[in-house]
């Protein structure tokens, strides 16, 4: 009885060896991308694919057209019954994220060059870092975004805004801002709303406002427009400014 179990045991791990080698992963990748992308509302495509027992690649990859670079997604046998696995990323784009059938944690690394699709009159520039998770089965997000450095040309003339930071929510399409802020000599205190379009980007509806701190004098502030045709509008607000002086 024993040998019997033993056999049956051996031939158990065989069978399981055998399937995790030959299991198509390269198959079951694409079309676990290729489901996330169309659930999220982005077109995903890439140039090639290369696909072992421990990791696929997914090569030259676009998403809505945007060049971000080469995907490495890490699995095993588990992956199978489970869906988790890592992904690295590396091109434009530097990334490392968790994903499960029903959340992904993410932190993406970036330059403001990358982001050129946020036009004048406000651009990023230096590191850009966005980290957060995901609950893909509810399309719900916590994000929060920093960056080396904004530009904004104002009516008053361009004005830089170092160590940006900002808390983000999302539900579906709606993305709300619940602060956007910079800690340096120019202040700068916003929040409002993004109705995004996922499938073409600079079509994204924003609306922001709040304040900034210039040269000492601190103005009302509100952004709103596309996103490739923001509209930046000022509005005195010296006495709060005084106030604040004093």
């Amino acid at each position: 009885m024993n040998k019997i179990l033993i056999s049956f045991g051996v031939f158990i791990l065989a069978f399981a060896a055998a399937l995790w080698a030959f299991f198509p992963f390269g198959s079951y990748i694409e079309n676990t991308a290729a489901k996330s992308a169309k659930n999220m509302g982005f077109r995903l495509q890439y140039a090639g694919i290369e696909s072992g027992m421990f990791s696929t690649k997914l090569t030259g990859v676009t998403v809505n057209g945007n060049e971000i670079g080469d995907f490495t997604f890490h699995h095993t046998p588990l992956t199978l019954f489970t869906g988790n696995m890592s992904i690295d990323v590396k091109g434009i784009y530097t990334a490392q994220a968790k994903i499960s059938d029903s959340d992904m944690e993410f932190d993406v690394t970036t330059s403001g060059s990358a982001l050129d699709f946020i036009k004048e009159p406000v651009s990023l520039h230096g590191n850009v870092n966005v980290k957060g998770n995901i609950d893909i089965k509810s399309d719900t997000s916590k994000i929060s975004v920093k960056a080396d450095k904004m530009l904004m040309k104002t009516p008053l003339g361009e004005m830089p805004f170092e160590n940006i930071s900002t808390d983000v929510e999302t539900k579906g399409k709606m993305i709300t801002i619940n602060h956007l802020r910079s800690s340096d000599k120019n202040e700068m205190d916003m929040k409002g709303t993004v109705r995004l379009n996922r499938l073409n980007i600079v079509n994204s509806d924003v609306d922001l406002s709040g304040t900034i701190k210039f040269a000492g004098q601190k103005q009302n502030i509100s952004i709103r427009g596309e996103v490739d045709n923001l509209h930046p509008v000022m509005g005195d607000s010296g006495s709060q400014a005084n106030e604040d002086e004093e």
